[in-house]
């Protein structure tokens, strides 16, 4: 196609003039001169061009076609126009390992086929394309229907995750994992190189609600943070997730209920650091949890709290561990409430 070669600072003037000549193509697209970075390359169209041609050097170039910026690009080669104009598609979607999870509304679940495909093309790296229709269960696992496979692959929801350079396998319909929570694990490793830095010894951590393990690999990989580990859930499956990703002789792992560890005389006052992550419920759980913890010991939990109750639940949270409690609002959870993080010493 052929290109007007132009000095950069004149490209807005050149662009207008080719415009009201109806000699730039339909969504024309400038480039920059691959030959000299102070020049762009601007398409023209038509035998009659106006004089300002004449001014400068037209140079023919192949055109790629452009790159698409995302999957409702693709829209257009599986759908009929009409369709692609009048329906407002959905803007979000979740990448699990090599899955994708989207929410559509009904409109939009009657194009479900086109849009997998079209996700698929976009994400060459994704096996499969699944609508997320909501949390389910007493595990709060997803409720997932599958929308498109790569041809040759398996429309399996088991997949694997990176975070923090650590693989975890898990399953979005049968456990709850959330890639949201990975700045918070961060947290808590800092959190344990701290306190064992301060006992001057490796640590025993307790994790009831430890889901598939994203908070343990990076604990147990650390050198000499961790003497002795004890992993529960009491989700079957998420036991074991945790039994084929965490493989350490200092590790014990339990399909058991967290409020019942307390009635095991081995198990009050062993821990060191002790983790509550089952956000909708940890405030309840607190007090069958805090035997478990040795005097000294850190709780670090995760709790929704609504608006209106956070100072309130912050005067809690000091009487029940005996000292100063640290709260802070992490991230929106609804209209009227966060996800907050909590860290405290259990007093004498």
């Amino acid at each position: 196609m052929r290109h007007l070669r132009v000095p950069s600072q004149e490209t807005e003037r050149v662009l207008q003039q080719l415009k009201a000549a109806s000699a730039l193509p339909e969504g024309a697209r400038v480039q920059t001169d691959p030959t000299d970075s102070e020049h762009r390359l601007i398409p023209i169209i038509g035998d009659q061009t106006p004089s300002i041609v004449e001014h400068y050097p037209v140079v023919d170039i192949e055109v790629q076609p452009p790159t698409a910026r995302s999957y409702r690009d693709h829209l257009d080669a599986l759908l009929p126009s009409d369709v692609v104009t009048s329906i407002e598609w959905p803007t979000r979607h979740e990448f699990v390992g090599d899955l994708i999870l989207i929410k559509l509304n009904d409109v939009q679940r009657q194009y479900s086929g086109a849009i997998g495909e079209a996700l698929l093309r976009q994400h060459p790296r994704t096996r499969a394309v699944f609508e997320d229709r909501g949390v389910i269960g007493t595990f709060r696992v997803r409720d997932l229907e599958l929308l498109m496979v790569r041809e040759g692959q398996e429309p399996t929801t088991r997949t694997q995750i990176i975070e923090n350079g650590h693989y975890l396998w898990t399953d979005p319909a049968t456990v709850y994992y959330s890639s949201r929570l990975s700045h918070e694990r961060e947290g808590t490793l800092v959190c344990a190189e701290k306190l064992r830095d301060e006992v001057g010894r490796p640590l025993t951590v307790c994790d009831p609600y430890a889901g598939v393990g994203p908070s343990l690999l990076p604990l147990i990989s650390a050198p000499n943070l961790v003497d002795e580990l004890f992993a529960g859930d009491l989700n079957p499956a998420a036991v074991e997730f945790l039994r084929e990703n965490i493989n350490h002789p200092s590790v014990t792992i339990e399909c058991t209920d967290a409020r019942s560890l307390k009635d095991r005389p081995e198990m009050c006052g062993k821990f060191d650091l002790l983790l509550v992550n089952i956000p909708h419920d940890t405030l309840k759980h607190l007090p069958d949890l805090l035997p478990l913890v040795r005097s000294g010991g850190i709780i670090r939990g995760w709790a929704i709290i609504e608006h209106a109750d956070f100072e309130k639940v912050q005067q809690h949270l000091n009487a029940t561990f005996g000292s100063d409690a640290i709260l802070d609002r992490r991230r929106s959870y609804s209209a009227s409430a966060d996800l907050c993080k909590f860290e405290a010493y259990k007093g004498e």
